[in-house]
């Protein structure tokens, strides 16, 4: 648990997927669990889950799938999974929330023009080519 200057503390534990510290999103007591990760070669998602199998063994209870399609069908292939195993609403929303935006923060980010008097500055500084030729 994290505490900082605001008003619910943060949780650092698998399987939360708003980061907050609550019985109702904790991922440690529940049989029901879900956990969205950026993958390792930051492309991608991990989404992982714990399986009814194994239930005293903990170690082989938790599946874990890299999903690195397009943002869509990664979308739509958690989504299709939460709802067709019959996941609380509130994770559905969640999970969906998080993969978004770890999708997002792994798009190259466009290149933008700086406006006003810096960005003039910089343009007037740079060289200009010529193509005037050698006498």
């Amino acid at each position: 648990m994290k505490r900082r200057d605001v008003g619910k503390p943060f949780s650092t534990e698998p399987f939360n997927l708003k980061n907050v510290h609550s019985p109702r999103y904790t991922g440690l007591c529940k049989q029901r669990v879900l956990g969205v990760d950026p993958a390792k070669d930051g492309k991608g998602i991990v989404f992982s889950f714990r399986t009814k199998k194994h239930k005293n063994k903990p170690g082989k209870n938790i599946v874990k799938t890299t999903i690195k399609s397009d943002p869509r069908k990664t979308l739509l292939t958690v989504k299709n999974f939460i709802n067709k195993n019959n996941y609380r609403k509130d994770l559905r929303m969640a999970a969906l929330r998080r993969t978004s935006a770890i999708l997002r923060s792994q798009q190259a980010q466009p290149f933008r023009k700086i406006r006003g008097r810096r960005g003039r500055r910089d343009r007037v500084a740079q060289p200009v080519k010529t193509t005037k030729k050698p006498q």
